[in-house]
């Protein structure tokens, strides 16, 4: 899953401690919400350090009653992980 709409609103950030925008911070629990309806509820959740992933990542926890420690953050971006 790709995060949820992140903030462009101060250029001086560096790219990955942008965070979620006012839609994204909004969207995500709704994806979370409409994940577990699914029955969607995976035993561990893997984001990016990315501020923005990793904050989408915990709101969706958040919906899918999964703890937020359930979340790995790997010292690799994990496309590197599965080449």
């Amino acid at each position: 899953m790709r995060h949820a709409k992140s903030s462009r609103d101060d250029p001086s950030l560096p790219d990955p401690e942008r965070p979620l925008d006012d839609r994204g911070r909004q969207d995500a629990p709704t994806m979370g919400k409409r994940l577990g309806k699914r029955g969607v509820r995976p035993d561990l959740l893997v984001s990016s350090p990315a501020l923005r992933a990793l904050t989408t990542a915990q709101l969706i926890a958040d919906e899918i009653g999964r703890p937020r420690k359930r979340i790995v953050v790997p010292r690799q971006e994990p496309s590197r992980l599965c080449a």
